[in-house]
């Protein structure tokens, strides 16, 4: 549609400098009425090439059928398992209010401390070395690589049962992060300290897709211990919800493509504004410059 406008632009111009030519050579009544049908003509191709940068495809989910539900998706209840590197947040609680911050604060390992009657909090966490392993205060060097955080949480419920009565342990991540990048409103590295976030959920924490970004080919880019993963995904299709990128996982990198007329420039709208002043300068060449 735009090329074909583009055309009749073309048209216009040759037809504005064919006015001026004859006005300066026949001049008469009727040059005027017809000057000013191709000036309205020119302001409003103009204002029509400038809409034709609204990209394409900016409607999410166009293919779902109203009032519908969908089967057979990806899981969500998937549990991460620990890996070198990780930071961990290992919480400590039960009513002995005199060792249970040892057990909480012990190698220079801060996590939130709660007992009974004490409740103070840092952040720096666990981190888990080159070979797996923490160190904790009384349980000495502990191998966590591969565990997930219900399997370290039993087995440090039960490895702590013969120093503190009551023992409560909750565990989160604390270094998860996917990295936003491209055509969103807020680019950005984003924490996750929940197991996983999906797609929709990211994209909502960075404000959006900007009106630029091309929503049918966002790539995820996915490190696993062996190699790197590519995939493209498509959110104006509801299929995103059965794919296995749905869910991002920690370190995953999301690109936005922006569309083709933002890589171009958005020369459509320099046209349209040119075609307008440049119908302008005719006019005023018609009707102000005096005639011999």
């Amino acid at each position: 549609m735009c090329k074909i406008l583009a055309y009749f632009a073309q048209l216009f111009l040759k037809l504005q400098s064919n006015i001026i030519l004859h006005s300066h050579s026949t001049f008469n009544m009727n040059t005027k009425p017809i000057g000013i049908n191709i000036f309205i003509l020119g302001i409003f191709l103009g204002f029509i090439l400038n809409s034709c940068t609204a990209p394409k495809n900016v409607v999410y989910f166009q293919n779902l059928q109203k009032d519908t539900t969908l089967r057979h998706l990806v899981a969500s209840n998937v549990e991460l398992k620990i890996r070198k590197n990780d930071q961990l947040s290992i919480n400590i609680i039960s009513p002995d209010p005199v060792s249970t911050p040892l057990f909480n604060g012990s190698l220079g390992a801060s996590t939130s401390i709660t007992s009974a009657g004490s409740n103070s909090s840092s952040s720096s966490g666990y981190l888990v070395d080159k070979d797996g392993n923490i160190e904790m205060y009384k349980l000495g060097v502990i191998h966590v690589e591969g565990l997930t955080r219900s399997e370290l949480k039993y087995q440090l419920q039960k490895d702590l049962s013969p120093y503190l009565k009551d023992v409560v342990v909750t565990i989160r991540f604390l270094s998860n992060h996917v990295t936003l990048l491209g055509e969103v409103a807020k680019p950005q590295v984003l924490n996750i300290p929940n197991e996983q976030i999906s797609l929709l959920d990211a994209i909502g924490e960075s404000g959006d897709l900007t009106i630029t970004g091309r929503r049918d080919n966002i790539l995820v880019i996915r490190e696993t211990p062996d190699c790197k993963q590519f995939k493209r995904l498509n959110i104006t299709d509801h299929s995103i919800f059965s794919s296995s990128f749905f869910y991002l996982t920690p370190d995953d990198v999301v690109y936005v493509e922006p569309t083709s007329a933002k890589i171009k420039g958005q020369k459509q709208p320099i046209i349209g504004f040119v075609l307008s002043a440049v119908s302008v300068l005719i006019t005023i060449l018609v009707y102000f410059i005096p005639r011999k």
